[in-house]
C-alpha cells in the first residue's frame, strides 16, 4: 500500500494522456538517459517518438505505440511505458524512472 503523508500517491501519473502534453526534452535526475518526445511529420498521421540519449553519445529513436487500456510504450530492448504526472510535470519511464523538463 501507499501512504499519502509521503507523497508516494501512484494514481497521480496518467497512463492515457495526449503526447503533445509530453513533447520535448526531458531529463531524470538519478542518471538515466536524456529523453527526447517529438513529432515526425514524415510518418503518415504524424506519430510521435521516443530519443533516448546516452552520455556516450548513442541514441536511440523508438516510435511511441498505444496498448490495449490506453497505455502509452515504445520498445527498447524491452517494453517501456510511460506515465505523466501534470500537475508535477513528471514523466515516469517505467525502465528509467521519473524524468523532469529539461531547463532551456
Amino acid at each position: 500500500m501507499y501512504r499519502r503523508c509521503i507523497g508516494s500517491d501512484p494514481t497521480a501519473a496518467r497512463l492515457d494522456f495526449a503526447l503533445y502534453e509530453v513533447a520535448g526534452e526531458w531529463e531524470s535526475r538519478s542518471g538515466s538517459p536524456r529523453v527526447r518526445i517529438y513529432r515526425n511529420p514524415g510518418r503518415r498521421g504524424g506519430g510521435f517518438y521516443v530519443e533516448v540519449s546516452y552520455k556516450d553519445g548513442t541514441r536511440f529513436s523508438r516510435p511511441v505505440r498505444k496498448y490495449w487500456g490506453g497505455i502509452r510504450y515504445f520498445d527498447l530492448y524491452g517494453y517501456v511505458a510511460l506515465a505523466y504526472d501534470a500537475g508535477r510535470e513528471v514523466l515516469q519511464l517505467s525502465a528509467y524512472g521519473d524524468y523532469y523538463r529539461a531547463s532551456e
